[in-house]
């Protein structure tokens, strides 16, 4: 789990994951016909995962590098950054290696 929290939120951290294990369950089902970002970002299930806010991101990244998918609302609504170039733009795997090296930098992914 995400070495840049506090010891005492390991029971926030484990809320965290069943909830957001379970939103992620509840956004697959819906989301697998639509092809639009912007209608998978207003998913409800999606909406309340970004509710959860930055200690979410870590469990994003980590979903990132076992499958590429369209976290990439979610990060950049929750972190304000993008650190997508305009070259992977729209390149759902360079997009997530964007995401997640960022996430390395940042602490938020281990090395």
């Amino acid at each position: 789990m995400a070495s840049f929290l506090p010891s005492h939120t390991a029971p926030t951290q484990e809320k965290n994951l069943a909830r957001f294990l379970r939103l992620t369950a509840e956004c697959k089902d819906p989301s697998k016909y639509l092809s639009n970002t912007a209608h998978i970002a207003l998913l409800r299930p999606y909406q309340r995962i970004i509710g959860i806010g930055i200690l979410v991101v870590p469990l994003i990244l980590e979903e990132l590098q076992r499958e590429p998918d369209q976290w990439f609302w979610a990060l950049e609504a929750i972190t304000e950054e993008n650190p997508v170039p305009p070259e992977a733009a729209g390149i759902v795997k360079l997009m997530a290696q964007a995401w997640v090296d960022w996430g390395r930098e940042q602490g938020y992914v281990s090395k």
